[in-house]
Order: structure tokens, then C-alpha cells, then sequence
């Protein structure tokens, strides 16, 4: 793999990584700068088998964590076969940390090189951090495995500049939705057709794919999985069903998809160390066919209304074209004193308050009416995190 950077002046460097490295048997905290810094602690790192930790140094509740607990220190840490300490995004609650061993990440990157050798990739292009696991699996050991690949690195790529690079030849462009919904907005005809685009974190509407897949002759691929299962199933442009990738085994347990794979984490870290037994129960809604399955969403984003099931997402985007609303998040809770034991909480950025009567009316005009109750909370700000999620922190 050839490493190449590009600095925010435009300007490139073919980097070389340095061979000398000091193996320490304990985990060591990755907190690069920059990207290209990740990659040149990472990469060797990873190789020489060196133990580490990945989190964001931007978000508080980790950097306090890490300011006041000793990794290393934990009872059982050096009794588990793990190579890396991922922690989830953190979109609800704390971050969730999720070891993985060295053959758990390697038998993954094997599986998705395999489902992507027969287009010869060239060039492998990234736009989404490497803090998380996505990054790390997709966005560089993947571009690693290829051997004869460049991967191709900016710290914020601008979608007409990613577009001109992946112009030049058979690209792998490792991306989010926000990013593929930024190009399809763009007034550029460009023939991609060499190229594909892998997308993950969140989900893609189907409209953005389809002006993606059209207006380029690309392909759009989606990977579906978590920090602990892995990679879990896949699929190609618009399709609603996905396929489970090799090595995977899944099954429905009371509607909940559960995951039995090399992929998953052994361990994980929730305040002590926990063994993860298999087959991993999710919290994701799913339908099972012959071939695959349907996701319908998560149990808590799942609501019943008028007898239907509704996902949070498709509330949120119908807040959000109330005025003055600029971003919602939407959670099922459950509450022991009401009789129906559920509860919308909605979660508000908005520049006022909105009357409880305006959002019922809202919804009842696409979902009839609303027999489910709840409470609204207002905050400062819902962010969107580098991987594409709405962040409450």
C-alpha cells in the first residue's frame, strides 16, 4: 500500500512509515493530532501486535473517563485476547467500549477485500475519521490488505474535491451518508462507473442513493454492523433486503436480530470487564426471508402507532420541517406508572418553544392520531458527529 497525504494547501506527500518499533505490553492510548499521524502510530502498531486504545479526544465523557481510569489497570486485562479497545459512538448513554482481538479485525478485512477484488481497485479514497471502528476496519486496514492500492487521505475532503479525485481511476471512496447525499447536490457530471462507494454509520435514504447511482453510473454498498458485532451484512444501492456477509450467521430471537460470528467482540467494557456470549442478541428490529433480512430499526426507535411500526428516524425528519426546529432526536422509553408502559421522548434544537399541540397535529397528519404520549426536552445542541450520527452529549 502506497500512503498518500494531502495537505489542506493541496499540496501531497507520499508518506513512509518508520520501521523501528518498541513493543510494550500494555495498551497504549492512540490520540493523533491528524490523520496522518493516526496512521503512522496505527499501522505499525497494529502490525507489531502492540496493544491500544482508540476513542475521541473531542468527546468530554471519554477524555474524563480516560483522565480518571487506568486501562491497564483493570482486573482481567491482560487474561483476554485483545489487540484494540474501540468505544461506541456514544449516541445514547455512555460510550460502550468493545475489545477486539487481532484475528477478529483480520478475518473481517479478509471478507470485505474478497467482496470487492474482482473491481481491481487502484485507489482508495477516505473521507471518515479513523477513531472508530468503521474507519479503522474500512478506511485503513482494508487498503492495507489490497496491497497494491494508494490510499488517499485529506483531513476534510470537500465533496467537489473528493469528486475530481475519484475521477482519475478505479476508486474505492469509504464514506458516510452525509457525504454521498453532499455529492448528489453537486452540479458535476462525472462517469464513476469504475468506482464504488461504501457507506456505513447510519442509514442512506433511497432517493440519495439513487441520484448518487445515476448521476455518476456508480455503486452505492452499505455495510450494516456495530462496534461489538462487526460487520454484520451488506447491501447494493437501493435494495431494502441485506445479506449477511461470509462468516456470518444471523437469526431472529423476539423480532431482535442476533449475531453469531469471528467477528464479534469477546469481551467488552461496561465500568468491568464482560464476556460476550454468542449468539449476540441486538437491539435491532428485523424481518428474516430466505435470504437475508429486512431492518426495520432499533427497539428503541421502533414505535407503535395506529397499530403500526413506526421508526424514531421517520418522526425526527417530519420535526424538523416544523419552523424553528432544526434538529429532533426521538427515543422510546418505558415508564412503570403509565399504563401503556411506553413514551415518546423528544429531544429538541430549536430556537423557541414549540407548543405540544403543533407537534401533535404534525404527526397526526401522516400517522393519524396519535394514541402514544410524550414529553419534549429542549437542548442546547444535537450534533452531528463525523460519522454522520445526531450526538446528545
Amino acid at each position: 500500500m502506497i500512503f498518500e497525504y494531502i495537505y489542506p494547501d493541496s499540496h501531497r506527500e507520499k508518506v513512509v512509515f518508520e520501521q523501528k518499533f518498541t513493543l510494550r505490553n500494555r495498551y497504549k492510548y492512540i490520540q493523533a493530532e491528524n490523520k496522518r499521524k493516526f496512521i503512522e502510530d496505527f499501522l505499525p502498531s497494529f502490525i507489531s501486535g502492540q496493544k491500544m486504545v482508540l476513542f475521541d479526544p473531542n468527546h468530554k465523557q471519554l477524555v474524563d473517563f480516560y483522565k480518571n481510569k487506568n486501562i491497564n489497570s483493570l482486573a482481567t486485562i491482560n487474561e483476554i485476547d485483545a489487540q484494540l479497545l474501540f468505544f461506541t459512538s456514544g449516541s445514547s448513554g455512555f460510550p460502550l467500549g468493545a475489545f477486539k482481538s487481532k484475528k477478529n479485525l483480520e478475518e473481517e478485512v479478509l471478507v470485505l477485500k474478497k467482496m470487492i477484488q474482482k473491481r481491481k481497485i487502484k485507489k482508495v479514497i477516505v473521507t471518515v475519521p479513523f477513531v472508530h471502528i468503521y474507519g479503522v476496519l474500512a478506511g485503513l486496514l482494508l487498503p492495507f490488505y489490497l496491497d497494491d492500492v494508494t490510499l488517499v487521505v485529506k483531513e476534510d475532503f470537500l465533496p467537489y474535491e473528493l469528486l475530481e479525485e475519484a475521477s482519475s481511476e478505479e476508486c474505492l471512496i469509504v464514506t458516510t451518508p452525509v457525504f454521498i447525499k453532499a455529492l448528489g447536490r453537486l452540479e458535476e457530471s462525472k462517469d464513476l462507473s469504475s468506482s464504488i462507494f461504501l457507506s456505513s454509520t447510519g442509514p442512506l435514504h433511497n432517493d440519495n442513493i439513487n441520484v448518487l447511482e445515476q448521476t455518476y453510473k456508480t455503486t452505492v454498498m452499505q455495510l450494516f454492523g456495530s462496534t461489538e458485532t462487526g460487520g454484520i451484512a451488506y447491501k447494493i444501492g437501493a435494495s431494502k433486503q441485506w445479506t449477511p456477509l461470509e462468516n456470518v450467521t444471523i437469526e431472529s430471537q423476539d423480532e431482535k436480530l442476533c449475531v453469531t460470528s469471528p467477528f464479534v467482540s469477546n469481551f467488552i467494557l461496561d465500568e468491568n470487564i464482560k464476556k460476550l456470549m454468542l449468539p449476540f442478541k441486538t437491539e435491532d428490529i428485523i424481518e428474516v426471508d430466505s435470504n437475508g433480512f429486512t431492518l426495520l430499526g432499533r427497539s428503541n426507535k421502533i414505535i407503535k402507532i395506529a397499530g403500526k411500526r413506526i421508526a424514531a428516524q421517520a418522526i425526527e425528519k417530519i420535526l424538523e420541517t416544523i419552523p424553528n426546529i432544526k434538529k429532533a432526536v426521538v427515543t422510546l422509553v418505558y415508564k412503570k406508572d403509565l399504563l401503556r408502559s411506553e413514551q415518546i421522548l423528544i429531544r429538541l434544537e430549536s430556537s423557541v418553544t414549540i407548543e405540544k399541540v403543533i407537534i401533535k397535529k404534525k404527526l397526526n397528519e401522516s400517522y393519524g392520531i396519535l394514541t402514544i404520549p410524550f414529553r419534549i426536552e429542549y437542548v442546547e445542541k444535537i450534533n452531528i458527529s463525523a460519522m454522520g450520527k445526531k450526538v446528545i452529549f
